[in-house]
């Protein structure tokens, strides 16, 4: 569905980004090499973290970090109401009913032994990390640990801004195999002013607000972490160092109920391995959601890397978010949205992996969308592909109009294996659609104001296979075809359910393809399609090799229908097609036409 943006970023965001060089195994070094990023948001321009996707971000894990050990025979046990002060290994078991303060040296290391404690803390924090170099929180196997605050703060001796129920000035981190579960009645679950890790463990956090906040960085290398949380699930924002503000997911569980975003990185956010699932603003299918506040699954001011692993998102806005450039190279995604399934204002690319986008309102949507690799399924109201256009709020406009980088974008697929279902435009393009490569399907839209294929500008094929099915209102053919042809097919009225075959003269069948939904026409393209060809559309035969969507290339087709033979003498065939800009439908005869251009 064609759609003018309103409001546009002040300069396009050029490329991928991103955070390139990343292994899925605990302790990689990640770094990026973009040229260009967005503003993060909430700054003036002057302030913006333009550099955030060029930056090294240190996702390294130390090894003592990941192991949990401690040593039993020079830990010293805790004594409550006493301030620890300096550097070393204190264990605390049974109930404490006060805050347990540190406040050591800025280069001491500081170890808490959680073997079996319950601490709460009525009229504040439970924790409060006034001063140390880092902080690690182990969980003494085979134990449970309990950490609570008051719903109520009186900070009298303890750090002024105190705001969780952990609260740390210092690097804060989790580990060993143990369990802590954590309620943050006043605010937030727990909170680091530098970075937060947690490594190992069972971690469950209840909160007001935000359950997981690391100012610097939020790094997650293992263990089962559960957060529900009333604002955002996991949370890092600095807003002030390129190299800071980012959150990064390598392995262990991470379940998310979030009132708002589910993880939100005002730089970066990349998922590497583990298993990440999340709920925010209620999920996808809420009838009237509340838009005064951002409510995404993954959001990120800057970039978004999945690089592998498994997440499922189900969220009331966006499922995927990031003001800059996103990218899926790996992983297993399902996602619901009541927007976009994916939307970066800048590029994305989808290079390998698995996306399967259950619901949304326009499926994929950026600026520069490239398809390159892997296998992916989009299910859209409205627009399935969407470059530089999705003018919208989702279902009922209620998260306000999206932002782009650019007023022209650009659609490019040149590998993977792509599935649409779409309401509106299959492949819109605001600028070019250009198809070099992969597998296409598109069942397209039922009604005459949107096409399966829809580009303002050029519409070019030099390679791969397409078969779009839609309605016959605004049909489109490519507007040129180079190695290869493309044929735009009128077939009448099909019921959903019936097969598309398109046959060389010998009966090998070139590509097949089984839409959801009704259809009037296809555009089929191939490299097997060639001028001097002789093409027969065959409708509802059964296809030998076809996969679960009915695609096939080669075998033979038994039964159907042949509704057109087509002897193709040059490389675009348009059987009738769009005449004009916004009029026309089809009439006129076959020709050899790109549709409306």
């Amino acid at each position: 569905m064609k759609k003018t943006c309103t409001a546009m970023l002040a300069a396009a965001l050029a490329g991928c980004f991103f955070l390139t060089g990343c292994s899925l195994i605990p302790g990689a070094s990640l770094s990026t090499d973009t040229e260009t990023a967005g503003a993060a948001p909430g700054l003036a321009d002057d302030e913006a973290v333009t550099a955030a996707v060029t930056a090294d971000l240190d996702v390294s894990f130390d090894e003592e970090d990941l192991s949990g050990d401690w040593d039993e025979d020079g830990a010293a046990a805790f004594t409550e109401g006493t301030v620890i002060t300096e550097a070393g290994t204190y264990v605390l078991t049974g109930q404490i009913s006060s805050c347990v303060v540190i406040a050591a040296g800025d280069d001491d290391d500081v170890q808490l032994i959680l073997d079996g404690v319950t601490i709460t803390n009525a009229s504040g924090p439970a924790i409060d990390v006034q001063s140390a170099d880092k902080v690690t929180i182990t969980l003494k196997d085979g134990t449970e640990n309990r950490i609570s605050d008051g719903s109520s703060y009186d900070l009298t001796g303890l750090s002024e801004n105190a705001d969780g129920a952990v609260f740390s000035k210092a690097d804060l981190v989790i580990n060993g195999g143990g369990s802590l579960t954590v309620t943050g009645s006043y605010k937030h679950g727990i909170v680091s002013k530098d970075d937060l890790t947690v490594a190992s463990g069972t971690l469950i956090v209840t909160a007001q607000n935000v359950g997981l906040s690391g100012k610097d960085s939020v790094r997650i290398a293992g263990g089962t972490v559960t957060v529900t949380a009333g604002t955002d699930g996991i949370r890092s924002d600095n807003d002030e160092d390129a190299e800071k503000g980012f959150v990064y997911v390598g392995g262990g569980t991470v379940t998310i109920t979030a009132g708002n975003d589910g993880i939100q990185a005002e730089t970066a956010l990349e998922i590497a391995g583990g298993t990440v699932d999340i709920v925010s603003g209620g999920g996808s299918g809420v009838s009237s959601p509340d838009a005064s506040e951002s409510r995404k699954g993954l959001k990120a001011g800057a970039s978004l890397l999945i690089s592998g692993g498994t997440v499922t998102v189900d969220a009331a806005d966006d499922a995927v978010h990031t003001n800059g450039s996103a990218a899926v190279t790996g992983g297993i995604l399902s996602l619901s949205s009541g927007d976009d399934g994916i939307h970066a204002d800048g590029t994305l690319e989808l290079s390998g992996g698995s996306v399967t986008i259950l619901r949304s309102y326009e499926g994929l949507e950026a600026t520069y969308l490239t398809v390159s690799g892997g296998t992916h399924s989009v299910t859209a109201s409205d627009d399935g592909l969407n470059a530089a256009g999705g003018n919208d709020g989702g279902e009922g406009g209620f998260f306000g109009p999206d932002s782009f980088g650019g007023g022209t974008g650009t659609l490019l697929i040149s590998g993977g294996y792509l599935l649409v279902d779409s309401g509106g435009d299959g492949l819109d393009a605001n600028g070019t659609l250009t198809v070099t490569g992969g597998v296409t399907l598109v069942s397209g839209p039922v009604n005459g104001g949107n096409g399966s294929l829809d580009y303002d500008g050029a519409g070019t094929v030099t390679g791969g296979t397409v078969i779009a099915l839609g309605s016959s209102g605004m049909a489109m053919n490519f507007s040129s075809a180079e190695d290869q042809g493309s044929l735009l097919l009128n077939l009448g009225a099909q019921s959903a359910g019936t097969g598309f075959a398109l046959c060389s003269e010998d009966g090998t069948v070139i590509a097949s393809f089984t839409p959801s939904k009704a259809y009037e026409t296809a555009v089929v393209t191939s490299p097997d399609v060639r001028t001097g060809g002789t093409y027969v559309a065959v409708l509802g035969g059964t296809v030998s090799g076809a996969d679960e969507n009915g695609y096939a290339s080669g075998g033979t087709v038994s039964g159907g229908t042949a509704a057109a033979t087509v002897a193709l003498t040059s490389s675009l065939y348009s059987e009738g097609g769009m005449m004009g800009g916004m009029g026309g439908g089809f009439g006129g005869g076959p020709g050899g036409g790109p549709g409306r251009r």
